[in-house]
């Protein structure tokens, strides 16, 4: 519920008390200007979370917005979110003026994107939007000894981001015109030149996140180039002209 009435907002907080779980900012870092990470504490022993999930925060009266944890422990009470701090809504705001102290509300675990235990391989598509899942994965994918590869789709002055992430990634440029366009290339080229090791990844797992665009566009190459639609998992973070997604 990305946007609803401030009376009907407060009115399911209180029928839907059992769904809402208060915690309080512990810890808040500054990767960069635009990128913070933020670490809530609380009792969160009655939540399951699978890597990909998404929890929800109430960002104003109004307004709701959906984050992937790039860590999660239940058993210890601990979320750590890793925000895009744009300057383009509500949420992105919200997040600006955290600080130690701070007490909120967290909504899930939940969502359909969840990482396959099942799959050796493990490709990661996305943007700035995506570094918390892609660190969340890449920390489960290392735990199981299983191979991730990471495309990261990011403004060029955000280039550092993911190593500043802590991820191994191919790091390549947005266009507003040609969604995906060097990410596909990438793919062109790994099937080309290194065909081998495509035979071992177009049977991976692939994980499509960020702008809608993009994924559509990586979407088609994949299919195209023989991979299974039931590998694909697509979660769209942002779309132009809409919000809250």
């Amino acid at each position: 519920m990305p946007r609803v009435p401030k009376w009907l907002g407060n009115t399911v907080e209180k029928v839907f008390a059992g769904q809402f779980r208060q915690v309080i900012v512990t810890e808040t870092a500054y990767l960069d200007r635009d990128l913070k990470r933020i670490r809530f504490e609380g009792d969160l022993k009655s939540t399951r979370f699978v890597p990909g999930n998404v929890i929800e925060f109430r960002v104003s009266d109004t307004e709701y917005r959906h984050y992937t944890p790039s860590y999660y422990d239940s058993e210890n009470g601990i979320c750590d979110v890793i925000f895009y701090l744009h300057d383009k809504g509500p949420g992105s705001k919200w997040a600006d003026l955290l600080e130690t102290g701070t007490q909120v509300k967290i909504m899930g675990p939940g969502g359909r994107l969840r990482y396959n235990e099942r799959s050796k391989h493990h490709f990661l598509f996305g943007d700035e939007t995506s570094l918390g899942l892609f660190q969340c994965l890449k920390e489960v994918v290392q735990e199981n000894d299983q191979e991730y590869f990471c495309v990261a789709e990011l403004e060029k002055n955000n280039r550092s981001w993911a190593s500043l992430a802590g991820l191994s990634a191919e790091v390549v440029s947005k266009s507003d015109e040609h969604p995906a366009r060097e990410a596909i290339a990438i793919l062109t080229e790994i099937k080309q030149y290194k065909s081998e090791c495509w035979d071992a990844w177009r049977k991976a797992t692939f994980y499509l996140t960020g702008r809608a665009k993009s994924i559509q566009a990586f979407r088609n190459a994949l299919v195209t180039s023989g991979v299974s639609r039931s590998q694909i998992l697509t979660q769209p973070y942002w779309a132009e002209g809409k919000y809250g997604l």
